[in-house]
């Protein structure tokens, strides 16, 4: 019996798995209104077990947002040995503007809902996690200490919206990114010290990139 509980419980998590990475995918293509139906196709599994599993559309996009989160969080602890910062955080920028590209509609979506529940503890776990990346890179001489995480958000953020629809565009406005926060001297790349970032309550801005997205109307 309890092995028959333990397959059960086991084939149930398999299936919200598959769920939700043609979630996903489809949402990566298409936006966030792609019907449900089509994402129950995609999985290979009925409409009542994505149902099931998932109370609404605004429920399987909450999953997914913060499955690929989570992801991208964990992914900046895992630099591989040797690798340059900088080129580190240039990476993880890249893949943290793709993810943010791939919600078209998110923030209709949401709007209609109220609110977005997990909005704070994603924002918080990528916002430790590019601040880790960012650090590593300053620390090396590569980049300015000038700029901070929640600034560096912003503008990876920024290029998301802005290029939506047009990875290569994005690519290109990536490195243009990094290319201004690199250190430069006479000798070529050197670490400078212009002083330390200004904190969120010295801007005047302390909204975060994902609810600037929430506040946008088409």
């Amino acid at each position: 019996m309890k092995d028959r509980k333990r397959r059960v419980r086991s084939d149930s998590l398999a299936n919200r798995e598959r769920i939700m990475q043609a979630a996903a995918r489809l949402f990566a293509d298409r936006g966030v209104d792609v019907p449900l139906d089509e994402i129950a196709e995609a999985s290979g599994l009925g409409s009542a077990t994505l149902h099931r599993h998932f109370q609404g559309r605004a429920d399987l996009v909450h999953a997914v947002l913060d499955a690929e989160a989570a992801r991208l969080a964990a992914s900046a602890g895992h630099l591989p040995p040797g690798r340059d910062p900088a080129q580190g955080l240039r990476a993880w920028l890249s893949d943290l503007i793709r993810f943010s590209m791939s919600y078209r509609g998110l923030a209709v979506l949401l709007a209609a809902r109220d609110a977005d529940t997990t909005l704070e503890a994603r924002h918080e776990a990528l916002t430790r996690a590019c601040r880790q990346l960012l650090g590593a890179a300053q620390a090396g001489g590569r980049v300015s200490t000038a700029i901070d995480a929640a600034t560096l958000l912003r503008l990876a953020h920024g290029i998301a919206v802005a290029t939506a629809g047009s990875a290569d565009t994005a690519s290109l406005l990536a490195d243009v990114l990094m290319d201004g926060l690199q250190t430069r001297s006479a000798d070529g790349w050197t670490a400078t010290a212009p002083g330390p970032p200004a904190s969120a309550s010295e801007r005047g801005d302390t909204q975060s990139p994902e609810t600037a997205t929430l506040n946008e109307r088409p």
